[in-house]
């Protein structure tokens, strides 16, 4: 190794450690079982009548429960009726949350050297909070975000550059199995990892346009330990 490649070396080595952002759904857990047994149980108990139809459950998955319980459940109170989701999730079905493969690994190995991890989901705080809790995930990170605004719209830049800034670094990763969030991080000024959950997204994945795509929780470890290609984007404003 010549004196300019020790150079090199020596500034990937000393270079300043990015946030790590999470999306939490196909990223950090798979939730998706547990989501829709825990509405089934709802439904079943206030709309016997009513068919939990595939719409709905496809709703369910993307939409905060606060609005779907204001929606399918008017005339009972809201706050009563997504406190039975939870606790119906926390008394039943923690079994069915896991983490997705190779996470928890990835997690124990950023905490023992030092880079900052937060997590930012469309989810309600109060589930987010709730999956990691259950799953012993919550101490992996120093900035947990869910959606407190019951809204149904996708992650935009400026949570993204929130979410990161509150992490306390200058530069952030953000990682997503969702290629619209991708694109709305990029927008943000962060290094972009589309995570393949699915195979069957990488069109869509490969349109987002993430600085780097796998399906491997290890090779992200893998880009974090290789040249800091992060230190060319810059959050913005």
């Amino acid at each position: 190794m010549d004196k300019k490649d020790k150079k090199f070396r020596k500034m990937e080595q000393e270079a300043p450690k990015p946030a790590v952002l999470f999306d939490f759904d196909g990223t950090l857990m798979d939730t998706d079982i547990a989501v829709i047994a825990a509405y089934r149980e709802i439904f079943d108990r206030y709309k016997k009548g009513m068919e939990f139809t595939r719409e709905v459950e496809s709703e369910a998955l993307t939409t905060v429960p606060e609005v779907m319980m204001k929606k399918y459940f008017p005339r009972r109170s809201t706050a009563k009726c997504v406190q039975e989701l939870l606790d119906y999730m926390e008394q039943h079905l923690n079994d069915l949350i896991q983490p997705m493969h190779g996470v928890r690994r990835l997690l124990t190995w950023m905490n023992e050297n030092g880079y900052p991890a937060g997590v930012l989901s469309d989810r309600s705080q109060s589930m987010l909070e709730l999956y990691l809790k259950s799953s012993d995930m919550y101490d992996y990170f120093q900035n947990v975000r869910g959606n407190d605004t019951n809204r149904t719209v996708e992650l935009e830049g400026s949570d993204i550059r929130e979410s990161c800034r509150a992490l306390g670094t200058e530069h952030c990763i953000y990682i997503s199995d969702n290629p619209e969030n991708i694109e709305a991080a990029s927008k943000a000024g962060a290094y972009t990892v589309g995570f393949l959950s699915e195979y069957s997204d990488t069109l869509r994945f490969v349109e987002a346009h993430p600085d780097f795509m796998t399906a491997s929780m290890d090779q992200i470890r893998s880009l974090l330990t290789g040249e800091p290609y992060w230190l060319a984007y810059v959050l913005t404003e």
